[in-house]
């Protein structure tokens, strides 16, 4: 059904885009955006599921896992920390059982993977998260959210626009997973932009001139920023790729006589994870297409 799908896509863009101007503005972004769209993408995969006649145990399936993606965004005591927490672990004890009951019932069908899906994306992107490979905690979250949203791969008449020669190649990639992987992509244009805008100010310093900009210590103080240089055995050195961890000392810099320094802007990821949405949509795997797929 086309309604639900753009239901989905407004649903999507409608909460990653408050969000993303939210980590914008503060580096922050409220549970409660993940929280809306996750449920409101569980809801509306329901009722696809009530339409199109699946039975019981599908939206049993669906109800325990959007009760444990919301169980996820909680900060609650671990499962077995401080003795036994019995609800969450009831609560993953009855997913299995469910989920076990689903394969037994329903294996191979082409719901079946559907539904696997959900808690095998859920799970790829906590590891991913864990490993340090997704950064923020919000971009996992919003990630993750995006997996109830999307169960399915968005399909819409006359896209994508970028055609491959095997039209079945392009759901090969879960949609959340090609967010992710065009979010990536979409990060390159960060380089792009600050090249042009030291061209126009007429700030050429190679490489600096393609990772960050100059400005006032003044300014850099109030704004979202790292220095890209430092003051070491006094002298002032340059880091390309400033580690996140580091004390920032301003007063070191002014001291050395820097009054504009060089800074990379702390671009939240969020930001080309919601762009990636409608580029996904648009222009589909770029990589398979590169490939000649």
């Amino acid at each position: 059904m086309e309604e639900l799908t753009w239901a989905r896509i407004a649903l999507a863009l409608a909460i990653m885009v408050a969000a993303s101007v939210s980590d914008w503005r503060s580096r922050t972004a409220s549970d409660l955006y993940w929280y809306i769209m996750g449920v409101g993408g569980s809801v509306l995969f329901g009722a696809q599921l009530f339409n199109d006649g699946e039975s019981w145990i599908y939206l049993v399936c669906l109800a325990l896992i959007t009760i444990v993606f919301v169980d996820l965004l909680r900060d609650r005591r671990g499962m077995f920390e401080d003795g036994v927490n019995v609800a969450p672990l009831l609560l993953y004890v009855l997913t299995l059982l469910a989920f076990g009951f689903l394969s037994l019932e329903h294996f191979g069908e082409d719901r079946y993977w559907t539904m696997l899906s959900i808690p095998l994306l859920i799970v790829f992107f906590f590891v991913m998260y864990q490993l340090d490979v997704i950064k923020g905690g919000a971009d996992a979250k919003a990630l993750i959210a995006l997996s109830l949203v999307f169960p399915i791969y968005p399909e819409l008449a006359g896209l994508p626009v970028l055609e491959l020669n095997d039209p079945a190649a392009l759901t090969i990639l879960p949609f959340p997973v090609l967010v992710l992987f065009n979010g990536a992509i979409l990060t390159l244009l960060v380089p792009v932009g600050m090249l042009l805008l030291n061209v126009v100010r007429r700030d050429l310093r190679f490489p600096l001139m393609l990772f960050g900009t100059r400005m006032t210590i003044e300014d850099a103080k109030k704004k979202h920023v790292w220095p890209m240089e430092r003051v070491a055995e006094g002298k002032v050195r340059t880091v390309l790729f400033p580690r996140s961890d580091e004390e920032i000392d301003w007063d070191s810099l002014q001291g050395a006589g820097v009054d504009r320094p060089w800074v990379t802007p702390k671009v939240p990821f969020l930001i080309p994870l919601t762009l990636a949405v409608p580029f996904s949509l648009l222009m589909g795997n770029t990589l398979l297409y590169l490939m000649g797929a």
